[in-house]
């Protein structure tokens, strides 16, 4: 069995950096479009897992065919969260685990695939090429999660302290995480997937980048 993990930010605080670009209400509104997206493109999987902390996010799981949970160690930080959840998927019998950001709008059920291959661990690693925005683990629990400054060679250097094989997927599509406007420009100029292309849309984001170039 494959599981996916997608972390989930709660929402109140959803993707400030876009301030520039974005109003808080439609920073809210393209965190959910990006996270119907994702899980759409991970829908391939056994099971589809998305660690949040807000009703709205757990609605955008249920309706796209994913499980919510709520995020089992809120308050302790990321790997916290993804280890604990990763412990309880390899305890229900998960051979493999992917796990997966959740704002690289432009993924594709493809592109997942090329990561989620193979014994040992992989990585995408995001746009600045340090740190990871995709993980893959066979077995589930091969490494620990390192996620934070410097992520990519932490993962490779957790993988070879335990003589596990190490691959980089490199993917303009999977590095494209949107924390600022030049990256949501990046998305939009790849083609978001439909959910986060509709919600784009209807704010008039393609205009007002061009306004702020």
């Amino acid at each position: 069995m494959r599981v996916c993990l997608i972390p989930m930010k709660p929402l109140a605080a959803a993707k400030e950096r876009l301030g520039p670009a974005l109003n808080a209400a439609e920073r809210r509104e393209l965190s959910l479009a990006m996270l119907a997206d994702v899980v759409a493109a991970a829908s391939g999987f056994d099971r589809v897992w998305v660690l949040q902390s807000d009703d709205d996010a757990a609605a955008v799981a249920v309706a796209g065919g994913a499980e919510p949970h709520q995020d089992p160690a809120p308050g302790d930080g990321l790997n916290a969260s993804l280890d604990a959840a990763t412990a309880t998927a390899v305890a229900g019998g998960a051979s493999a685990v992917l796990v997966v950001a959740a704002d690289i709008a432009a993924v594709t059920a493809a592109e997942l695939a090329a990561v989620a291959q193979g014994d040992g661990v992989a990585v995408a690693a995001d746009g600045s090429g340090s740190g990871t925005n995709v993980l893959w683990r066979r077995p589930g629990n091969a490494i620990a999660t390192c996620f934070g400054p410097s992520s990519r060679d932490a993962h490779e250097r957790a993988a070879t302290a335990v003589g596990a094989a190490f691959r980089v997927v490199d993917s303009p599509r999977l590095a494209a995480d949107v924390d600022t406007p030049e990256a949501l420009a990046v998305v939009w100029a790849l083609g978001p997937g439909p959910a986060t292309r509709r919600a784009l849309e209807e704010m008039g984001i393609a205009a007002r980048l061009r306004l702020a170039g």
